[in-house]
């Protein structure tokens, strides 16, 4: 027995044996109340699109890459692919650094032990799946963590320069999202790869499918993934959470709405969980360059005020930098000779400098817009 499911990325997938157990089970569920982009629907009407769907697209493009490449243990590539994305939280990203703090624990990690069954998500139906399919749970839950040593081709297939959660994920956040900055010839990267020591070499031919791929990257996180107002909401949330006079036991086992209606009913929490369904979000107040000096200044000056009235945020954030961000680690060829794309690409290259550029954005609630501006009255 098998099932199609219609992708509107990717076109009929099939779905058959511990794949479609795995589907089914109530972890994977769960996913489906998830929104792969978080609160970016305030922005984006579209963007209601979940991580069920990203995990079905990631392992429809694993399974070609795989095929292509012959892998033989496919599936524990096929499992790890379907499941990549099991642990992830509510609203996606938006809330990962806070619940890293608050509780310890990120998706990757999360995912690894309901794979696993292990600790306290010793409950979950995964690992008996995979069992009666012969397939190890701790290897599939290790690879979807960290990556394996054993398995350097898959683990490169799952996460890695090139990988299928980022070749379908571009692909999906842009169709969603409407914008046309996303769109990434996949299967032109595909066909134009090599294996070297477990890792992906790109072929000199497929060197501008790769520019492509990288350049969509960056445009996407800034025009949609930073974008101004998503990242406003998304601060929003964060102070409901931190407000709240209760916390979830644990969010990793939660959907969206159980997320809202958990911090909707906390009275700490409720008014601001109110504005932001119904998109009362905080206005923008001021804008500055960034730096580490005007930052302090910016955050002296509006520390006596109640800091849950407003948001001091930089774009990009200071973590997101570095090469890894760009994953400009990708190597290619060209005139026989390997190295880093960025030292081949004048276009790579440019694209750190994008990212670099920072903004400090002051926003607060509408009835505190005065006083902010008071505040930071000198700070220019």
């Amino acid at each position: 027995m098998s099932k199609i499911i219609q992708d509107p990325i990717n076109g009929p997938i099939k779905v058959e044996g511990f794949v479609e157990e795995l589907i089914d089970s109530p972890e994977f569920q769960r996913l489906r109340y998830i929104k792969q982009l978080g609160l970016l629907n305030l922005v984006f009407p579209g963007a209601n699109h979940t991580r069920f769907e990203h995990s079905l697209g990631t392992y429809y493009v694993a399974g070609i890459i795989g095929d292509y490449f012959h892998v033989e243990d496919r599936n524990v590539l096929l499992a790890a692919s379907i499941l990549h994305d099991i642990g992830h939280p509510p609203m996606s990203h938006s809330l990962e650094d806070i619940f890293l703090k608050l509780y310890g624990k990120d998706h990757q990690g999360v995912g690894s032990s309901i794979i696993s069954g292990t600790g306290e998500y010793s409950g979950s139906n995964i690992p008996a799946i995979l069992e009666r399919y012969s397939i190890d749970p701790a290897l599939v839950g290790k690879i979807v963590k960290e990556g394996s040593k054993e398995f350097p081709l898959i683990s490169s297939i799952i996460s890695g320069s090139i990988d299928a959660d980022e070749l379908d994920y571009l692909r999906r956040d842009a169709f969603f999202t409407g914008v046309a900055i996303g769109l990434v010839d996949h299967m032109r990267i595909i066909n134009t790869i090599r294996v070297d020591e477990g890792a992906f070499v790109i072929e000199e031919k497929g060197i501008p499918a790769a520019e492509s791929l990288l350049i969509s990257r960056v445009l996407m996180y800034n025009s949609v993934y930073f974008h101004k107002t998503g990242r406003i909401a998304q601060n929003m949330l964060g102070i409901a959470l931190s407000s709240a006079g209760e916390r979830p036991v644990d969010p990793f086992i939660m959907n969206d709405w159980d997320l809202m209606e958990f911090l909707r009913a906390q009275e700490k929490s409720s008014g601001i969980i109110e504005d932001i369904l119904n998109r009362r979000l905080f206005k923008r107040v001021k804008q500055y360059n960034y730096s580490s000096h005007k930052l302090m200044a910016i955050n002296e000056a509006l520390e006596t005020l109640d800091s849950t009235t407003f948001i001091v945020d930089v774009i990009p954030p200071v973590s997101f930098s570095g090469r890894d961000r760009i994953k400009s680690e990708i190597r290619a060829i060209r005139g026989g000779r390997t190295d880093q794309i960025e030292k081949i690409s004048p276009l790579v290259r440019a694209l750190g400098e994008t990212l670099d550029t920072r903004s400090i954005i002051v926003s607060a609630r509408k009835d505190s817009v005065k006083e902010i501006e008071r505040a930071l009255h000198g700070t220019a």
